[in-house]
């Protein structure tokens, strides 16, 4: 019965705001008139429809009937019908379909033949060697030395080089042209390297030739050279590493100069640099390793036994794991 009166109420008045505009009074004393009017309106049905409001809505009463007020007051009478019409039945009337968020498909029948596994390219060290040496197709040759960009650089330029001898041009082509690029980028590092080498003050030197040095160690170490070239590399690595580990040293100097004697067969060379990095402060466990490999060219095998059992089992490369345990 409360409701009722106030629904009577609020539509009187909207009904006398309206017919003060169309009276001939001033326009200021007609506005006032029906904007007063039509907000007692707006506030008579907002009372109205708070109490129909799902429980969820009716949380903070004060912020939900000034929301029913604003949208009632900001469109006159209009208003009022969009709030019943779009909010109050919206919300007890909710659709009767419901998008479902996800599609339901039948089991599928299981293949009438086998998948051929020869079309698809595996994507590893030894199934993409498998591929260059016994496919057939050199379109599948050549899928596969396109899958070594996903390789590390080591083991995709060994599988380049074999490439080279693919008795197909098009794959020989695409073997030259990648370790081109490869070798091309490392020697366009150098080349900036040793140009800022040139103009570079006493201090600044010393990061320019750690770079530089790591440059030619990678150019040796990814065997994108061969025989004297590679030698040359190696002997210019060295020269910058002993010029740095003879002025400001860091382990990693010491680690990197073990690892360039060891490429030279300098292997008394290579353990002093191994043990001075252990002694700069560099990890036992990515040391000892190479010492070991020092004692084993060396044929101290108590030495390599004793290098890998005092190697920290917790922190052991995931490579080195199997050797350790076959010499322990």
């Amino acid at each position: 019965m409360k409701s009722t009166a106030l629904v009577i109420i609020a539509v009187a008045l909207e009904i006398a705001g309206i017919a003060g505009l169309l009276a001939g009074f001033s326009v200021t004393a007609t506005l006032a008139g029906y904007l007063l009017a039509h907000a007692l309106a707006c506030v008579a049905l907002s009372l109205v429809m708070l109490p129909l409001l799902p429980t969820r809505y009716r949380g903070q009463p004060l912020l939900t009937g000034l929301f029913l007020f604003s949208l009632q007051f900001a469109i006159p009478f209009l208003g009022s019908l969009g709030v019943i019409g779009g909010i109050l039945l919206a919300l007890y009337l909710p659709r009767s379909m419901r998008e479902v968020p996800w599609q339901e498909m039948d089991i599928p029948e299981l293949p009438f033949q086998p998948v051929d596994m020869d079309a698809q390219v595996i994507y590893s060290e030894g199934g993409l060697r498998q591929v260059l040496r016994e496919a057939n197709d050199p379109n599948k040759r050549l899928k596969a030395l396109l899958a070594t960009r996903q390789m590390d650089d080591r083991a995709a330029i060994d599988i380049l080089r074999e490439a080279l001898r693919d008795p197909t041009d098009d794959v020989r082509l695409l073997a030259y042209s990648m370790l081109e690029q490869k070798e091309k980028t490392l020697a366009e590092r150098a080349r900036n390297l040793q140009g800022a080498l040139e103009t570079a003050n006493d201090m600044d030197s010393i990061p320019l030739r750690r770079r530089l040095a790591q440059v030619w160690w990678e150019m040796a170490y990814l065997g994108l050279a061969q025989g004297s070239l590679r030698q040359y590399y190696l002997h210019n690595a060295r020269k910058l590493l002993t010029e740095l580990t003879a002025r400001r040293a860091q382990h990693n100097d010491w680690r990197l100069l073990g690892r360039v004697e060891l490429a030279l067969d300098n292997l008394q060379a290579a353990e002093g640099a191994f043990s001075a990095a252990l002694n700069a402060g560099a990890p036992p466990e990515i040391i000892l390793p190479y010492q070991a490999e020092v004692a084993f060219l060396q044929r101290d095998y108590q030495r390599v036994r004793y290098c890998l059992a005092t190697c920290p089992r917790n922190k052991v490369h995931p490579a080195n794991r199997q050797l350790m345990e076959a010499w322990l």
